[in-house]
C-alpha cells in the first residue's frame, strides 16, 4: 500500500514538472517570435505609410500626378515616346517644357527647370483618373462622380461656369472634353449621354 502511495506521488510530481516545463517552453517560443523594432525602423515605416497615403490621395491620370518626377513617368509609362520641346512664349507656364507623346494615347508635359509634371492629357480608354473615369465614359457618369465632391471652374474672362471643368485641389483642374472637333477645351450643349473624348489634368493657374 505504501509503495502505491509513493508511486502515485512520484507520478504527480513528474506531471506537474512536465506541465511547468511546457509552459516555460511556450513562453520562450512566444518571446522568440516577437521581433524587436528600433525607433529608426518605426520612423521609416511611418514615413512609408504616410507617403503611400499621400500618393493614394493625389489626383492622377494614368497613374501620373502633377508634380511627379520624370523618373516616375518613365517607371509607370516606359520610354516609348516621342519628345518635343516647347517654349513658354506667353509666360503662362513660367518655364519652357518638354512634351512626351506616347503612342498609347497619353501625353505628359514636364517643366525643363522644375523637372516636374505640369500637364497630363489622355485620349485613350486605357488611362483612368484616380476616380476611375476614362475616355469613352458618359457625361452622366462624370457628373455623378465629380460634381458631388468638387466645384466647377469659373471662367476668368466671362465669370461663367466651365462645363466639364472641376477644381480638384492642390491648384489642379481636371477637364473632360466632350467634343475635340471644335479644337477647344470648351464644352457646349453637353447631354447626359455625351462621351468623354479627352481628359486633361493640369494646373488651374496655367489657364487664362
Amino acid at each position: 500500500m505504501l509503495k502505491k502511495i509513493i508511486l502515485i506521488a512520484v507520478l504527480g510530481v513528474l506531471i506537474i514538472l512536465s506541465g511547468c516545463s511546457g509552459e516555460v517552453h511556450r513562453k520562450d517560443e512566444a518571446h522568440a517570435i516577437i521581433p524587436e523594432v528600433s525607433d529608426a525602423e518605426e520612423e521609416n515605416i511611418t514615413k512609408k505609410e504616410t507617403l503611400n497615403e499621400d500618393n493614394a490621395a493625389k489626383p492622377s491620370l494614368g497613374g501620373i500626378s502633377l508634380g511627379d518626377s520624370l523618373e516616375k513617368v518613365l517607371d509607370v509609362l516606359g520610354d516609348d515616346y516621342e519628345k518635343t520641346d516647347e517654349t513658354d512664349s506667353t509666360g503662362m507656364i513660367g518655364e519652357d517644357t518638354t512634351v512626351l507623346t506616347y503612342e498609347s494615347g497619353i501625353v505628359i508635359t514636364v517643366g525643363n527647370n522644375s523637372k516636374k509634371v505640369l500637364r497630363i492629357v489622355s485620349a485613350s480608354e486605357d488611362f483612368r483618373t484616380d476616380k476611375g473615369i476614362k475616355v469613352g465614359d458618359t457625361a452622366k457618369t462624370v457628373t455623378e462622380v465629380y460634381e458631388i465632391e468638387f466645384e466647377k471652374a469659373v471662367s476668368r474672362q466671362t465669370n461663367e461656369l466651365l462645363e466639364g471643368w472641376y477644381l480638384i485641389g492642390d491648384e489642379a483642374v481636371i477637364i473632360f472634353d466632350y467634343d475635340k472637333t471644335n479644337y477647344t477645351v470648351m464644352n457646349f450643349d453637353i447631354k447626359p449621354d455625351s462621351k468623354v473624348e479627352e481628359i486633361i489634368l493640369a494646373y488651374w493657374r496655367h489657364f487664362d
